[in-house]
Protein backbone atom coordinates (compact mmCIF):
# COMPACT_ATOMS: atom_id res chain seq x y z
CA UNK A 1 0.00 0.00 0.00
CA UNK A 2 1.68 3.24 -1.01
CA UNK A 3 1.55 5.76 1.28
CA UNK A 4 1.63 8.74 -1.08
CA UNK A 5 -2.33 9.28 -1.40
CA UNK A 6 -2.37 9.72 2.12
CA UNK A 7 0.23 12.33 2.88
CA UNK A 8 -0.96 14.01 0.20
CA UNK A 9 -4.71 14.10 1.54
CA UNK A 10 -3.34 15.25 4.89
CA UNK A 11 -1.30 18.22 3.47
CA UNK A 12 -4.28 19.24 1.67
CA UNK A 13 -6.59 19.20 4.23
CA UNK A 14 -3.80 20.77 6.52
CA UNK A 15 -4.14 23.57 4.17
CA UNK A 16 -7.84 24.05 4.40
CA UNK A 17 -8.38 24.11 7.84
CA UNK A 18 -5.23 26.70 8.31
CA UNK A 19 -7.44 29.02 5.22
CA UNK A 20 -10.43 28.64 7.36
CA UNK A 21 -8.71 29.71 10.20
CA UNK A 22 -7.24 32.51 8.98
CA UNK A 23 -11.29 33.38 8.42
CA UNK A 24 -12.33 33.43 11.55
CA UNK A 25 -9.86 35.32 13.21
CA UNK A 26 -10.32 37.81 10.65
CA UNK A 27 -14.01 37.83 10.78
CA UNK A 28 -13.65 38.26 14.65
CA UNK A 29 -11.32 41.15 13.88
CA UNK A 30 -13.62 42.77 11.59
CA UNK A 31 -15.79 44.36 13.70
CA UNK A 32 -13.56 45.55 16.20
CA UNK A 33 -11.10 46.81 13.63
CA UNK A 34 -14.85 48.92 11.97
CA UNK A 35 -15.61 50.22 15.52
CA UNK A 36 -11.84 51.63 15.69
CA UNK A 37 -11.89 53.16 13.14
CA UNK A 38 -15.82 55.18 13.64
CA UNK A 39 -14.67 55.99 16.84
CA UNK A 40 -11.41 57.16 15.54
CA UNK A 41 -13.70 59.47 12.50
CA UNK A 42 -16.04 60.19 15.44
CA UNK A 43 -13.00 62.19 17.52
CA UNK A 44 -11.42 63.39 14.56
CA UNK A 45 -14.99 65.47 13.95
CA UNK A 46 -15.29 66.37 17.29
CA UNK A 47 -12.09 66.05 19.81
CA UNK A 48 -13.07 65.65 23.43
CA UNK A 49 -12.96 69.29 24.95
CA UNK A 50 -10.61 70.72 27.52
CA UNK A 51 -12.51 71.07 30.73
CA UNK A 52 -11.81 72.53 34.51
CA UNK A 53 -14.16 71.31 37.40
CA UNK A 54 -14.62 74.81 39.73
CA UNK A 55 -17.27 76.54 41.56
CA UNK A 56 -19.61 78.74 39.45
CA UNK A 57 -17.92 80.73 37.54
CA UNK A 58 -18.24 84.51 37.77
CA UNK A 59 -19.39 85.61 34.34
CA UNK A 60 -19.58 89.26 33.52
CA UNK A 61 -23.32 90.15 31.86
CA UNK A 62 -23.74 90.61 28.37
CA UNK A 63 -24.00 94.21 26.91
CA UNK A 64 -27.11 95.14 26.38
CA UNK A 65 -27.07 95.22 22.49
CA UNK A 66 -25.49 92.19 22.53
CA UNK A 67 -28.07 90.31 24.68
CA UNK A 68 -30.75 91.37 22.50
CA UNK A 69 -29.27 90.26 19.27
CA UNK A 70 -28.50 86.70 21.12
CA UNK A 71 -32.22 86.61 21.87
CA UNK A 72 -33.10 87.38 18.62
CA UNK A 73 -30.80 85.45 16.64
CA UNK A 74 -31.85 82.52 19.11
CA UNK A 75 -35.33 83.06 17.97
CA UNK A 76 -34.81 82.61 14.51
CA UNK A 77 -32.17 79.73 14.30
CA UNK A 78 -32.00 76.11 15.66
CA UNK A 79 -28.21 75.77 15.61
CA UNK A 80 -26.57 75.27 18.42
CA UNK A 81 -23.79 77.74 18.03
CA UNK A 82 -24.83 81.35 17.06
CA UNK A 83 -23.27 83.04 14.18
CA UNK A 84 -20.19 85.19 15.84
CA UNK A 85 -19.98 87.74 12.94
CA UNK A 86 -23.70 88.32 12.69
CA UNK A 87 -23.83 88.51 16.17
CA UNK A 88 -21.43 91.24 16.24
CA UNK A 89 -23.22 93.07 13.29
CA UNK A 90 -26.62 93.11 14.82
CA UNK A 91 -25.19 93.66 18.49
CA UNK A 92 -23.99 96.82 16.62
CA UNK A 93 -27.07 98.31 15.10
CA UNK A 94 -29.13 97.92 18.23
CA UNK A 95 -26.66 99.52 20.45
CA UNK A 96 -27.44 102.72 17.39
CA UNK A 97 -31.14 102.25 17.62
CA UNK A 98 -31.46 102.06 21.41
CA UNK A 99 -29.28 105.21 21.51
CA UNK A 100 -32.04 107.00 19.22
CA UNK A 101 -34.66 105.98 21.32
CA UNK A 102 -33.37 106.93 24.19
CA UNK A 103 -32.81 110.32 22.83
CA UNK A 104 -36.44 110.89 21.55
CA UNK A 105 -37.23 109.57 24.72
CA UNK A 106 -35.23 110.15 27.87
CA UNK A 107 -38.21 108.96 30.13
CA UNK A 108 -37.31 105.35 29.29
CA UNK A 109 -33.44 106.03 29.70
CA UNK A 110 -32.89 103.76 33.14
CA UNK A 111 -34.46 101.00 31.54
CA UNK A 112 -32.58 98.46 29.86
CA UNK A 113 -32.97 94.96 28.70
CA UNK A 114 -32.65 92.14 31.63
CA UNK A 115 -31.08 88.69 31.07
CA UNK A 116 -33.40 85.74 32.36
CA UNK A 117 -30.31 83.44 32.45
CA UNK A 118 -26.72 83.25 32.65
CA UNK A 119 -25.44 83.21 29.24
CA UNK A 120 -24.19 80.08 28.40
CA UNK A 121 -24.81 78.00 30.94
CA UNK A 122 -26.73 74.65 31.56
CA UNK A 123 -28.58 73.00 34.19
CA UNK A 124 -28.19 68.81 33.49
CA UNK A 125 -30.17 66.49 35.63
CA UNK A 126 -28.54 63.22 35.18
CA UNK A 127 -28.81 59.24 35.92
CA UNK A 128 -26.78 57.95 38.33
CA UNK A 129 -24.85 56.27 35.73
CA UNK A 130 -23.93 58.86 33.11
CA UNK A 131 -23.54 61.08 36.25
CA UNK A 132 -20.87 59.14 37.55
CA UNK A 133 -18.41 58.94 34.69
CA UNK A 134 -18.63 62.70 34.45
CA UNK A 135 -18.05 63.13 37.75
CA UNK A 136 -14.80 60.29 37.63
CA UNK A 137 -13.63 62.27 34.33
CA UNK A 138 -12.90 65.50 36.36
CA UNK A 139 -10.31 64.03 38.70
CA UNK A 140 -8.38 67.68 39.24
CA UNK A 141 -10.20 70.10 40.90
CA UNK A 142 -8.35 72.83 39.02
CA UNK A 143 -5.90 71.69 36.00
CA UNK A 144 -8.04 71.36 32.74
CA UNK A 145 -8.51 67.44 31.86
CA UNK A 146 -10.27 65.79 28.46
CA UNK A 147 -13.85 65.25 29.68
CA UNK A 148 -14.93 61.83 27.45
CA UNK A 149 -17.17 60.09 29.30
CA UNK A 150 -17.55 57.10 26.04
CA UNK A 151 -21.25 58.19 25.87
CA UNK A 152 -20.61 59.30 21.79
CA UNK A 153 -24.07 61.79 21.55
CA UNK A 154 -22.53 63.35 25.20
CA UNK A 155 -19.39 64.06 24.27
CA UNK A 156 -20.15 64.91 20.75
CA UNK A 157 -22.77 67.77 21.89
CA UNK A 158 -20.41 68.61 25.02
CA UNK A 159 -17.30 69.29 22.28
CA UNK A 160 -20.03 70.93 19.52
CA UNK A 161 -21.11 73.51 22.29
CA UNK A 162 -17.67 74.59 23.83
CA UNK A 163 -18.27 73.20 26.74
CA UNK A 164 -15.08 74.67 29.40
CA UNK A 165 -16.29 74.33 32.67
CA UNK A 166 -18.28 71.42 34.74
CA UNK A 167 -19.56 71.79 38.02
CA UNK A 168 -21.12 68.67 39.67
CA UNK A 169 -23.51 68.43 42.61
CA UNK A 170 -23.35 64.97 44.09
CA UNK A 171 -26.08 65.02 46.36
CA UNK A 172 -28.70 66.00 43.75
CA UNK A 173 -26.96 64.63 40.35
CA UNK A 174 -26.65 67.86 38.48
CA UNK A 175 -24.13 69.34 36.33
CA UNK A 176 -23.79 72.95 36.12
CA UNK A 177 -22.48 73.35 32.11
CA UNK A 178 -20.46 76.64 31.17
CA UNK A 179 -20.82 76.45 27.30
CA UNK A 180 -19.21 78.67 24.49
CA UNK A 181 -20.47 82.39 25.12
CA UNK A 182 -22.12 81.81 21.26
CA UNK A 183 -24.45 78.96 23.04
CA UNK A 184 -28.12 79.04 21.50
CA UNK A 185 -29.36 77.95 24.78
CA UNK A 186 -32.43 77.05 23.58
CA UNK A 187 -31.49 74.75 21.06
CA UNK A 188 -28.55 73.07 23.37
CA UNK A 189 -31.75 72.63 25.79
CA UNK A 190 -33.66 70.12 23.60
CA UNK A 191 -30.54 68.56 22.14
CA UNK A 192 -29.02 67.25 25.38
CA UNK A 193 -32.93 66.51 26.31
CA UNK A 194 -32.40 63.83 23.67
CA UNK A 195 -28.87 62.03 25.09
CA UNK A 196 -29.67 59.04 27.01
CA UNK A 197 -28.86 59.73 30.64
CA UNK A 198 -30.01 62.96 30.74
CA UNK A 199 -33.26 63.82 32.84
CA UNK A 200 -33.58 67.35 32.40
CA UNK A 201 -31.84 70.55 30.97
CA UNK A 202 -32.58 74.34 32.13
CA UNK A 203 -30.84 77.29 31.93
CA UNK A 204 -29.56 78.57 34.94
CA UNK A 205 -32.22 81.34 35.40
CA UNK A 206 -32.26 84.23 37.58
CA UNK A 207 -35.10 85.02 40.11
CA UNK A 208 -37.32 87.45 40.82
CA UNK A 209 -38.86 90.42 37.60
CA UNK A 210 -38.10 93.84 36.71
CA UNK A 211 -38.16 96.11 33.76
CA UNK A 212 -37.22 95.13 30.40
CA UNK A 213 -36.77 95.58 26.31
CA UNK A 214 -37.45 93.15 23.87
CA UNK A 215 -37.14 94.30 20.32
CA UNK A 216 -38.11 92.76 16.67
CA UNK A 217 -36.97 94.36 13.15
CA UNK A 218 -39.21 93.58 10.34
CA UNK A 219 -37.45 94.81 7.14
CA UNK A 220 -35.76 98.44 7.78
CA UNK A 221 -38.74 98.93 10.74
CA UNK A 222 -37.56 97.94 14.27
CA UNK A 223 -40.54 97.60 16.87
CA UNK A 224 -39.29 97.79 20.36
CA UNK A 225 -41.49 96.89 23.51
CA UNK A 226 -40.28 99.07 26.71
CA UNK A 227 -41.68 97.48 29.88
CA UNK A 228 -41.89 99.43 32.96
CA UNK A 229 -42.31 97.22 35.96
CA UNK A 230 -42.03 98.02 39.79
CA UNK A 231 -43.34 97.39 43.52
CA UNK A 232 -41.84 93.86 44.90
CA UNK A 233 -39.71 92.53 42.12
CA UNK A 234 -37.92 90.00 43.68
CA UNK A 235 -41.47 88.37 43.90
CA UNK A 236 -42.54 89.45 40.86
CA UNK A 237 -43.15 93.13 40.35
CA UNK A 238 -46.70 94.41 41.24
CA UNK A 239 -47.05 96.60 38.56
CA UNK A 240 -46.05 96.66 34.92
CA UNK A 241 -46.66 99.18 32.11
CA UNK A 242 -46.02 98.61 28.37
CA UNK A 243 -44.56 101.25 25.66
CA UNK A 244 -44.74 100.50 21.97
CA UNK A 245 -41.88 102.08 20.00
CA UNK A 246 -41.08 102.23 16.32
CA UNK A 247 -37.45 103.43 14.96
CA UNK A 248 -36.96 103.41 11.16
CA UNK A 249 -33.88 105.39 9.73
CA UNK A 250 -33.62 107.14 12.62
CA UNK A 251 -36.99 108.29 12.90
CA UNK A 252 -38.62 107.46 16.38
CA UNK A 253 -42.08 107.06 16.98
CA UNK A 254 -44.09 105.83 20.18
CA UNK A 255 -47.63 104.18 18.84
CA UNK A 256 -50.68 104.05 21.14
CA UNK A 257 -51.69 100.59 22.78
CA UNK A 258 -54.27 100.39 21.07
CA UNK A 259 -52.81 101.03 17.76
CA UNK A 260 -49.71 98.71 18.49
CA UNK A 261 -52.06 96.06 19.03
CA UNK A 262 -53.61 96.48 15.25
CA UNK A 263 -49.38 95.08 14.41
CA UNK A 264 -48.84 91.43 14.31
CA UNK A 265 -45.01 92.31 15.00
CA UNK A 266 -46.32 94.28 18.49
CA UNK A 267 -48.44 90.95 19.18
CA UNK A 268 -45.28 88.72 18.28
CA UNK A 269 -43.31 90.21 21.14
CA UNK A 270 -45.94 89.93 23.78
CA UNK A 271 -46.65 86.10 23.20
CA UNK A 272 -42.94 85.63 23.10
CA UNK A 273 -42.44 87.33 26.01
CA UNK A 274 -45.87 86.25 27.92
CA UNK A 275 -46.27 90.15 29.00
CA UNK A 276 -49.80 91.54 28.97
Amino acid sequence: MSWRPFHRNKRVENRVMTTWFRLVVVCLLLPLAWSVSLSAKAWGAAPAPMVVRVDPLKLAPLPEATLLAQRILARESKELLLDKKRRSELAHEIEGMLKRLRYAHPEIEKISARAAHLPGVLLLGMKPRLFRDVSRSLTHLKDPVKLRTGYRAFDALNAKLGLRAVRPYRHISVLVMHLSGRANIEAARRAYMKVAGVEYAEPDSFLGDGSDIEAMKSGDVWHIVVRKAWGDCPAGCIYKKLFYFTVKDGDVERIEPARAMESPHFRKILETRNWR
